[in-house]
């Protein structure tokens, strides 16, 4: 048995309500639950050393033995503990059951805790896990250096930014702080643009922000009562930049450490109009024109995260303009949609043989009648896929048991055209069309 082990903890739920400075309705919350305990499966993805995974109550055991099997690697041991608030530390922490399997599973080893991002019952979890006796360290920042995470996440950490790290451009704009400002910002805004963008402080996978056409202006307080993000202030109040039509959306991941950057992953992003669909991961997937100055974006924004005591991954979601330049939305100080197909890409592939990956998030399954379930609605197309040897998997399978059934999937291959092509054909297949064409596939 190795002497070191990762404890891989989605804690998605806990982060993304972190920056709520009210309490939401009980529906809104639980929707928020909802999404990241549906999520929470890549997290298997996350490392494929020795480790142990903490997921939500309810994972697929079908699904969870086929993605190891594709994957070569053995299956970890799982702790779920008891779903008493939805929020997986949390409930994690208040079952002595769980604990008590999971101090069982650690054994003597030294621990390294993996998270979404860190969340207050991160630096809890750890601290219990050190009164056992462990050797424990955090894939993030310490405790006295959460407030990195909390500022690299708050957009207005962007405006700083752009005034101190090179490159690092952000599209014009006005940040207000009253309902009157707002009004008087959006008319401003919309008397030279036909579209503006109104953005909170925080989002996720486009709450938080809004689309406004000048024409309408008037609706536009019913739509940002609809978005629980911005219901306080500050916010931003921007043109909305047209994208090239070449480029698509690119992002950088980058993976800070003590010693600095050690990671910097180009990827590219499907938006429709400001809600994440997909994300292309791989320097192939960015315009050269673009590559170099993401690539040195990514290393500029890591070494102004470390220097401000920030560890692990975090992720600039960016725009190429009409104009070609280069423009920063957002920083994510936590780990990105692109994650999972990362960690899947770096097994497959060691970096000698240029290898790519896709990933969509948000693929709606039919069927003639009946409940969906993994086992005899998923499993089949992906056995075809399979035979050709084909590397794709299954992810948020949990999506399936929803009144609009969906799910995840995220591919391998020699070329981005293949890679995407995967992805295309497994919606089309969940559609009901069977294909078996030849892909370049990652053998």
């Amino acid at each position: 048995m190795s002497d070191s082990v990762d404890l891989v903890v989605p804690n998605i739920s806990e982060f993304n309500l972190r920056n709520f400075s009210t309490r939401l309705r009980k529906e809104v919350e639980r929707s928020f639950i909802g999404n990241g305990d549906m999520l929470s499966d890549q997290a298997v993805f996350w490392s494929l050393a020795s480790r142990v995974l903490v997921l939500p109550d309810g994972f697929d055991a079908g699904w969870f033995a086929d993605v190891h099997h594709v994957l070569g690697v053995e299956r970890p041991p799982v702790i779920s503990p008891a779903p008493r608030t939805g929020r997986l530390i949390a409930d994690l922490l208040a079952d002595e059951s769980a604990l008590v399997r999971l101090r069982a599973v650690l054994g003597e080893r030294r621990v390294r805790i993996m998270c979404f991002g860190v969340s207050p019952g991160v630096y809890q979890l750890l601290a219990a896990m050190e009164a056992w006796g462990l050797d424990v360290e955090l894939d993030g920042p310490a405790k006295q250096d959460y407030w990195s995470s909390l500022y690299l996440d708050n957009k207005l950490s962007c405006l700083d930014l752009a005034g101190r790290v090179a490159g690092f451009r952000v599209p014009s704009g006005i940040t207000v702080t009253t309902p009157d400002e707002l009004e008087g910002a959006l008319r401003t805004v919309l008397a030279e643009a036909d579209r503006a963008i109104v953005k909170s402080m925080h989002g996720i996978s486009g709450d938080g922000s809004i689309v406004v056409h000048r024409h309408e202006l008037d609706t536009v307080w019913g739509n940002i009562y609809h978005d629980n993000f911005l219901h306080t202030f500050p916010v931003f109040v921007q043109p909305y930049i047209e994208h090239a039509k070449d480029t698509g959306c690119p992002a950088v991941d980058i993976r800070v450490v003590d010693a600095g950057v050690e990671a910097v992953v180009l990827s590219t992003m499907t938006v429709d109009v400001k809600r994440y669909l997909s994300v292309s991961v791989g320097e192939r997937f960015v315009s050269p024109d673009v590559a170099d100055r993401l690539r040195s974006l990514g290393n500029a924004v890591g070494a102004a995260a470390h220097a401000l005591g920030f560890r692990g991954w975090l992720c600039a979601d960016c725009i190429v303009g009409r104009d070609r330049e280069l423009y920063v939305t957002e920083i994510n100080a936590r780990r990105s949609g692109a994650m999972h197909p990362i960690a899947l890409l770096a097994h497959c592939d060691d970096g000698s043989r240029g290898l790519v990956a896709h990933s969509h998030d948000s693929i709606p399954v039919r069927s003639a009648g009946g409940p969906i379930s993994y086992d005899e609605h998923i499993r089949p197309l992906f056995e075809e896929l399979w035979s050709q040897g084909v590397t794709a998997v299954p992810t948020a399978v949990r999506g399936l048991s929803r009144p609009m059934p969906i799910f995840a999937a995220a591919a391998v291959a020699e070329t981005p055209e293949s890679a995407r092509a995967i992805i295309t054909d497994i919606q089309s297949m969940t559609c009901g069309e069977r294909l078996l064409r030849h892909y370049d596939v990652c053998r």
